[in-house]
């Protein structure tokens, strides 16, 4: 009996250990070669667990042709062509025992960015030094799923400001989520997720954004670009979001999930344009986003319905806006990426959100209805990482409406290569 059961017992032994060496290794690429030569140290027994550095850089060239027979054309002294270095970052992340993360982002300063036509001439344009995150985040054992954020880091609010911007689809943010304006922030945040399946968060921030006042009181201290940006400025500019995300139909091959986020503004004291404050709230009293997200297999689709009230030093007016982007991956180095955004206010759309529309013609920066429509190609340079390393090609046309006439329609070529470790 002994025997029989020794033998059973090694026999079971011996086919674990068979299993566990036939068990395919996790596959990795030079991208997680690039992302261990960031590691400065790591160790599981001491307090400082781990130590690494992060880098992120954009370029992207572009090329805006506008339909002329709309009567709004390039603005004096700019070519239709336009290059800059978008995003340059270099970041270091201290993870603790304690479940305690240092993390700071700076960006590298001294790289062209878009250039800028006042006057009939050229502005050649340059990225400056500053801090663009830096908090520290604690998790908590005796909550599971809590954690607390405080520093200087992004707005949640629309479906594309809760993805990082080396992971969205589309080259540049729809104009649905870019008409807030949303930059990283001084603030604190608090984030609940008991499971995979569910996750809330509440954040209460600060305005951090340079304007016409560049006083020490105020939250920015550099002056031109130099020094470091970013101090509390609760004063000048408080605002708060807070959302609720439900995902469902878990399936080996897919998912749904549904978002519900509100966003308010405390101090309307000042808005676009105004004097004195460094304005950079979102430029609405109350915002509402409502998200779905439909994926099966290779294909992907996402829905984002947001209304905005009260516009803030505008006449007071309220939009409503849809996102629908549907994406494709032909294989898991190709995606085929369409979204269409509609929007439509009382002088209440921000065409201004585009990036380069309203740098290189003499379209409005606030018009009563727009959509645009954008024809995407993303390539990944590793299937495994795939925004480690990306190459992205989009076109994208658009028609905006003002005082009821057309006020521009035309075409948005743009090419950029996106790196992330």
């Amino acid at each position: 009996m002994k025997l029989h059961l020794l033998t059973g017992m090694g026999l079971l032994c011996a086919a674990g250990a068979a299993t566990a060496a036939d068990a395919p290794a996790k596959k990795t690429d030079w991208t997680d070669a690039v992302k261990k030569a960031l590691i400065l140290y790591e160790s599981p027994d001491t307090y400082i667990k781990k130590v690494n550095l992060s880098w992120r850089e954009q370029f992207q060239m572009v090329s805006v042709q506008p339909n002329g027979n709309n009567g709004r054309h390039l603005k004096k002294g700019a070519p239709p062509f336009n290059q800059e270095f978008r995003r340059s970052f270099i970041g270091l992340d201290v993870h603790t025992k304690a479940n305690t993360q240092f993390h700071i982002i700076g960006r590298i300063g001294g790289l062209p960015t878009r250039s800028t036509y006042p006057g009939g001439r050229t502005k050649r344009n340059f990225t400056y030094t500053d801090i663009y995150d830096a908090y520290i985040k604690q998790k908590f054992d005796s909550a599971k799923g809590l954690a607390v954020r405080i520093g200087k880091f992004s707005p949640k609010f629309t479906y594309d400001y809760n993805m990082s911007n080396a992971a969205i689809y589309a080259i540049e943010r729809s104009a649905l989520t870019n008409q807030y304006g949303l930059d990283t922030n001084w603030g604190v945040e608090f984030t609940y997720e008991p499971d995979k399946q569910n996750n809330f968060h509440l954040q209460l921030m600060a305005n951090d954004r340079a304007c016409a006042s560049k006083s020490l009181t105020h939250s920015d201290v550099y002056r031109d670009g130099r020094g470091l940006k970013g101090e509390f400025g609760w004063e000048d500019k408080f605002f708060a979001t807070m959302g609720a995300k439900r995902k469902f139909n878990v399936t080996e091959d897919g998912f749904q999930s549904v978002m519900l986020e509100y966003m308010h503004d405390f101090d309307n004291s000042y808005g676009r344009g105004g004097k004195g404050a460094n304005y950079y709230g979102f430029g609405f009293k109350d915002a509402v986003s409502l998200s779905h997200e439909y994926k099966r297999n290779k294909f992907l689709f996402i829905t984002n319905l947001v209304a905005s009230f009260e516009q803030i030093d505008g006449n007071g007016s309220n939009n409503i806006g849809l996102q629908l982007q549907p994406v494709y991956s032909i294989n898991p180095h190709v995606d085929l990426v369409f979204r269409y955004t509609g929007m439509m206010g009382d002088s209440a759309c921000k065409l201004g959100g585009d990036r380069y529309i309203t740098t290189q013609t003499t379209a409005p920066a606030w018009v009563d209805s727009l959509h645009t429509f954008y024809f995407g190609v993303d390539v990944y340079a590793s299937a495994i990482n795939k925004n480690a390393a990306k190459f992205m090609f989009g076109a994208e046309y658009t028609t905006a409406r003002d005082g009821g006439r057309d006020c521009y329609n035309g075409w948005e070529y743009t090419a950029a290569i996106r790196l992330n470790f």
